[in-house]
Order: structure tokens, then C-alpha cells, then sequence
């Protein structure tokens, strides 16, 4: 194969995630086959090989593009900064999030949805695919910032909680996971069509904000 520069091997590359991401926003992640990307690519299966040594390498590559793409640390301190209480920060980070789940559902949940799904089934494949996998800081960052905002209200009187953080902490987390799930659950897979209507990411994340606010015994 005759010498390529960086620039061409990186656009192959890149062309080749975009191709494999246009396969997942139509069909399950674990079910994804080498032969879906080689005709979504355009490539023969040589040439997809010269760039990717298999499937899960490609899959990899195309979840942390989708991590990469939702950075948003600047965004939260924006929303520390310029908040003028715990309370106010706790409102607009519970709104932030509440937008983002919406516009960014449809693609970052369902595949994170759908590696849930090949971890259960294929240990092996996890072990694998974790150890390439970049971590989403900016999730982790914004889950960090509420809890300090509690603990800071806590400290300057703000708050006055009627149970211990110790278990308001679990019920935050495991209630935006819910949320995340069933609504990837309808929106990505038509479960839940019987309801009388969608359900709302931002009315229910407002919801949970106010049922922390009031475990707070915020004032």
C-alpha cells in the first residue's frame, strides 16, 4: 500500500466513525455487524481493516467521538458563577440537565443505553471495550457540583434536610437514571406508547428538583 500522510489516514478514520454512527441512530448497537459499516462506509472490507482492527474498535471509537462531543464544564461553572444561591444553582443545574438529556437523548443515551446491554450478555467484550473508553467527565463534573452546592447549602443554614445526604444522594442519582432509561425506553424504542402522552424531560427534572429542594428543607 503505497505511504499515506496522518491528515488522510485521520479523515479515513473520522469517515468511517460517521459511517458507523449513522448505522447506530437506526439499528441496536448489539446488533451491529462489520458488514453494516462496510456498506454504510462505502469501503471494501480491506480497506476497513487498514484503519480499524475490528467491530468493537470502531464502536469504541464512535462512543468516545459521542463523549466528546458533550462537554459542558464550562457551561455548569457558568451556572455557579452566576447563580446567587445554593438553591438558584441547585434550580439551574436540575434545568441544564433537563435540556441537555433532550437535545442530546436521541444518540449519547441510546448508545450508552445499548453498551449496557453488550456488557450484560458478553463479559469478555466489556472487559475489552472499558479498558478504550473514555470516561464522560462533564456528567461526573455536573453530578460533583450539585452535590458540593448541597453540602455548601447545608453549611450556611440554606438547607435544613429532613433526611441525611447520605440518602438524599442515592434518590438523586438513581431518579435521573430512571428518567435517562425510560425515556430513551419511548423516545428511541416506541415502549410506553400507550401513555397519554411523551414523557417530558424538563417538566421531570423540574419535578425531581423540587422533591430534593423540599427533602432539603430548603427555605
Amino acid at each position: 500500500m503505497p505511504k499515506v500522510n496522518h491528515e488522510y489516514v485521520i479523515r479515513k478514520k473520522n469517515s468511517i466513525i460517521e459511517a458507523a454512527l449513522s448505522v447506530c441512530k437506526v439499528k441496536p448497537l448489539y446488533e451491529i455487524t462489520m458488514k453494516d459499516i462496510i456498506h454504510a462506509s462505502g469501503l471494501s472490507q480491506g480497506g476497513i481493516y487498514r484503519y480499524y482492527s475490528d467491530l468493537d474498535e470502531i464502536l469504541v471509537a464512535v462512543i468516545n467521538q459521542s463523549n466528546s462531543n458533550v462537554e459542558y464544564t464550562q457551561e455548569i461553572d457558568a451556572i455557579n458563577d452566576n447563580s446567587n444561591s445554593p438553591k438558584e444553582t441547585i434550580e439551574n443545574l436540575f434545568t441544564f440537565l433537563g435540556k441537555y438529556i433532550k437535545e442530546n437523548l436521541p444518540i449519547v443515551g441510546k448508545i450508552q443505553f445499548e453498551l449496557t446491554i453488550i456488557f450484560a450478555n458478553n463479559p469478555e467484550r466489556q472487559k475489552k471495550m472499558l479498558s478504550s473508553i473514555s470516561e464522560n467527565e462533564s456528567g461526573q463534573y455536573l453530578i460533583e457540583r450539585l452535590f458540593s452546592t448541597i453540602h455548601e447549602g447545608i453549611s450556611n443554614g440554606s438547607f435544613k434536610p429532613v433526611i441525611s445526604p447520605e440518602d438524599i444522594f442515592p434518590f438523586i442519582m438513581t431518579s435521573i437514571d430512571g428518567i435517562v432509561r425510560d425515556v430513551v425506553l419511548q423516545k428511541c424504542y416506541g415502549m410506553f406508547h400507550n401513555a397519554e402522552k411523551p414523557l417530558d424531560e424538563i417538566r421531570l427534572l423540574d419535578t425531581l428538583c423540587k422533591s430534593v429542594l423540599l427533602l432539603l428543607g430548603s427555605k
